[in-house]
């Protein structure tokens, strides 16, 4: 045989003995290591036991990332490993929570990339295996991120949407249990009609669905009664998940976060649900007392957050009020210097306007003071009677 080929086996049985003894590595690393608190979480919130997504848990997980409580690494870590798994509810629970994850924590879609989370979602696209609803959910979450202009700084998601539709799907499996003889294109698949997502998701519409938001997700008609309960179960986590964060300590508010106005949607929509609680629960007094409670909290907790929102929208009002005011008082405190400010003289030579009004005026005008002081004249009568007295004066001194 040739020394060329045996080298070359030997090459390819050096790789293929690398790869497998670091896949081997790694599975045996992920079953020694401990359960961190993120994993017991995520276990939680994945539980095979559950039929149902359990949405206040989602949602805490959410903003226990966000105040850094948790590892986001730690969690899409864990949530990988749901993926990769064979439990078939296990691993829908564990979509929701990654796309509640995502959708709620800015800092998770990273992680997702880094971790090569998108690689293990196209493999169980692939595995004929994988159930229908599983892989519609996973087919839904890349097509969305990957059509998102907001992750276009992350090309891995583009690119992985990109690259599933060119390739080919393994054919649905029918009733008996066969699959059809043949496969199609993934970008057929991935252009038909989306599942629409859960009735209790609280997440706001982020273009997966476009269900109408204006009609109720129940007909109370035939509803039984473990599913109101389990609806006045959801609408309480939410309610007391939005009054946590809107009595905080902290300051401001985070009126404007995601998961805020994600648990604000929620409240809302949940509003006109449990009033139809309330109208078609006539036989069990504890389910309609709870039902009302929650609806008058319902009120409170929506009241408080246009409380806060209208307090922050005016302090914000404020401040350019102020610079308006300061605008226009500016010019009123101009307009009196410009009124006594003095004119330029005109062309020529000067003139002493100032000297000519102090000027004592020429001619006449300078006799009047002698007139105002003269002594009057005495009248002509007495003007004899002296000039005789004083002839007589005279003789006698003669």
């Amino acid at each position: 045989m040739d020394k060329l080929k045996l080298s070359e086996w030997g090459e390819r049985l050096k790789t293929g003995g690398a790869q497998m003894s670091r896949l081997v590595s790694d599975k045996v690393k992920e079953i020694l290591q401990t359960p961190t608190p993120e994993s017991k979480m995520v276990d939680e919130a994945t539980l095979e036991t559950m039929e149902e997504p359990n949405w206040g848990l989602n949602l805490r997980i959410c903003s226990m990332i966000n105040s850094q409580e948790f590892s986001g690494t730690e969690i899409v870590k864990a949530i990988k490993r749901k993926i990769s798994g064979k439990n078939l509810v296990s691993q829908r629970l564990s979509l929701d929570l990654l796309e509640a994850c995502t959708s709620n924590c800015e800092k998770v879609f990273s992680e997702v990339a880094s971790e090569k989370v998108l690689d293990e979602m196209v493999r169980m696209i692939e595995i004929p295996q994988t159930d229908q609803g599983n892989r519609d959910r996973a087919l839904q979450l890349i097509r969305a991120w990957g059509e998102s202009e907001d992750l276009e700084y992350l090309p891995v998601f583009h690119q992985t949407y990109m690259s599933l539709k060119e390739r080919s799907l393994p054919a649905p499996p029918v009733e008996d249990g066969s699959s059809f003889p043949m496969q199609y294109s993934l970008e057929s698949y991935v252009h038909q009609e989306p599942l629409s997502p859960s009735e209790s998701y609280p997440i706001p519409d982020t273009g997966l669905h476009g269900a109408d938001h204006g009609t109720l997700p129940y007909n109370f008609g035939g509803v039984s009664i473990e599913e109101k309960n389990e609806t006045l179960v959801t609408t309480r986590n939410s309610l007391e998940l939005l009054s946590s964060i809107l009595n905080a300590e902290t300051e401001p508010k985070p009126i404007k976060d995601d998961l805020t106005v994600s648990l604000l949607d929620k409240c809302k929509q949940s509003q006109p649900v449990i009033q139809r609680i309330i109208e078609s629960t006539t036989d069990d007094e504890a389910m309609l007392f709870e039902a009302l409670n929650l609806h008058d909290e319902l009120q409170q907790v929506i009241l408080r957050y246009n409380e806060l929102e209208a307090g922050i929208k005016s302090r914000e009002q404020l401040p350019e009020s102020s610079s308006n005011t300061g605008a226009n008082i500016l010019p009123a405190q101009v307009e009196p210097h410009n009124e006594t400010k003095i004119a330029d003289p005109p062309e020529g030579p000067p003139q002493a306007q100032p000297r000519n009004e102090t000027r004592i005026p020429e001619g006449p005008a300078q006799v009047e003071p002698r007139k105002e002081t003269k002594t009057a004249d005495p009248p002509k009568g007495e003007s004899a009677e002296f000039s005789s007295e004083k002839k007589i004066d005279e003789r006698e001194s003669s």
